[in-house]
């Protein structure tokens, strides 16, 4: 996952091609953690694609962001079903709640939604770094699937 050379050009959105893959992992970093809007960061990515005409470079990783955003919004709404098939529906499970019974399994869910979170966010911290130097991360799964698609 060390990442391999690409030639500095720009993007045929007007900008450094490293800059448009910047902009599409930190608004996408930014916006998956706001709460329910943060299940459609995978949007952010979409749009460059879209828009981007000439740059592989950023294709790619707009690909990649894109697989990104799906999985980790995919895991946060299956957490989040989780969380309300655990949510109490009935005056004494509620009452169970405020007495400190039941409460368990909402801080697992909500560690694990919050350390997957922190994990994903690092990942895209180390692509934001490798893209400023022109360097293209290609990550497991994701990465051969984004090669593929932005050679469209």
């Amino acid at each position: 996952m060390g990442g391999f050379a690409i030639a500095p050009h720009k993007s045929s959105l007007g900008m450094e091609a490293n800059i448009a893959v910047i902009l599409i992992f930190v608004a996408m970093a930014v916006i998956s953690w706001i709460p329910y809007v943060g299940w459609i960061a995978w949007a952010v990515p979409l749009v460059f694609f879209i828009l981007e005409k000439t740059s592989v470079f950023v294709k790619f990783q707009a690909i990649q962001a894109l697989g990104i955003g799906i999985v980790r919004a995919a895991i946060s709404l299956i957490l989040q079903i989780f969380i309300w098939i655990a949510t109490p529906r009935t005056i004494s499970s509620a009452l169970n709640f405020v007495y400190g019974r039941g409460w368990g399994i909402w801080v697992v869910l909500g560690a694990i939604s919050t350390i997957i979170g922190v994990i994903i966010t690092l990942i895209e911290i180390y692509i934001i770094f490798k893209a400023f130097t022109y360097k293209q991360v290609e990550l497991p799964v994701i990465g051969p699937i984004a090669k593929k698609q932005s050679q469209k």
